[in-house]
């Protein structure tokens, strides 16, 4: 009875291991959903960071500093410094290049910049990842090509400053 047993076992083993996969398997390479490949496509590696904040719309925010205080809204005008970059990091606009912040009014900035500006508060500084649909679609914009993709590095100074004074004494908006 033992030896028939022993025989039995054998057997299911055997048929057992005939049962496997002949081939080894090879793990499947990870799935990128389309907006994935779309964000790749038009803002580079820099779109891949899991602090990002993507709408529905195609914007990414990334906040750096959170800041403190009010957000702005978008009857509000805000006093930033940014840099203004292409997938490919050459620089489109700086404020720093410049020597002085730039003042906006939230509602007359590119669609994309008044989206994103509300994330942020004074002190603040963010990355926002502008699609074309939110930026300048399918105009060209002094060097930015047509259907490119905007990253702004941005620090809100402040929302609703005094004017600044000009050398002659006029306040500039």
């Amino acid at each position: 009875m033992q030896l028939l047993r022993s025989g039995l076992l054998v057997g299911a083993a055997l048929i057992l291991l005939g049962c496997g996969p002949t081939q080894s398997v090879v793990p499947l390479a990870p799935v990128i959903d389309e907006a994935a490949l779309r964000r790749l496509e038009l803002f580079g590696e820099s779109a891949q960071a899991a602090e990002i904040v993507w709408r529905s719309s195609g914007l990414g925010i990334q906040i750096i500093t959170p800041g403190e205080g009010a957000a702005p809204t978008l009857a509000d005008r805000v006093r930033v410094h940014y840099i203004g970059r292409l997938k490919d990091g050459k620089i489109f606009d700086d404020s720093h290049q410049r020597g002085k912040p730039s003042d906006f009014t939230v509602n007359r900035l590119i669609t994309g910049w008044a989206a994103a500006m509300p994330a942020l508060k004074p002190g603040g500084r963010a990355i926002f990842f502008i699609p074309p649909s939110l930026g300048y679609g399918g105009m060209r914009s002094g060097i930015i090509p047509p259907v490119s993709g905007l990253i702004f590095e941005v620090e809100l100074l402040a929302v609703n400053p005094e004017p600044t004074v000009k050398a002659g004494g006029a306040a500039e908006h």
